[in-house]
């Protein structure tokens, strides 16, 4: 089936990108993600955010249309056994966007407690 027939391709909206970049953006700053990549699967649009080039995204953002004037934007993270699990979903960006940063926190959180762990055994 080609793009044409499931409609339009759907991307991001310049505003859109760039809140997108600025979460991924604060996020290198505190050490979180280091590589950010941006690809289309058949007409599907992905932005990623990785620990390392080359590993396993910590995060992956979708933009999939649900009408002529509606999209709903989707994040997912590997979750047990490296299962996707949505982590935040909306149709309204900064709805989106404030439910992705509660989520990147955690993350983020959870990674200086574990690494507090294993160096107060050390």
């Amino acid at each position: 089936m080609s793009s044409s027939s499931r409609g339009p391709k759907i991307g991001y909206t310049r505003r859109e990108f760039g809140l997108i970049f600025q979460i991924y953006s604060q996020n290198v700053y505190s050490g979180l993600f280091r590589d950010f990549s941006f690809s289309e699967i058949d007409g599907r649009y992905f932005i990623s955010f990785r620990e390392e080039a080359g590993k396993t995204p910590l995060v992956t953002i979708e933009k999939r249309r649900l009408g002529p004037d509606r999209s709903l934007f989707v994040a997912t993270s590997p979750g047990v056994k490296g299962a996707l699990e949505d982590i935040a979903r909306s149709e309204k960006i900064e709805s989106f966007i404030s439910q992705l940063r509660a989520k990147i926190d955690t993350m983020h959180t959870g990674r200086k407690h574990g690494a507090d762990n294993v160096s107060s055994l050390t």
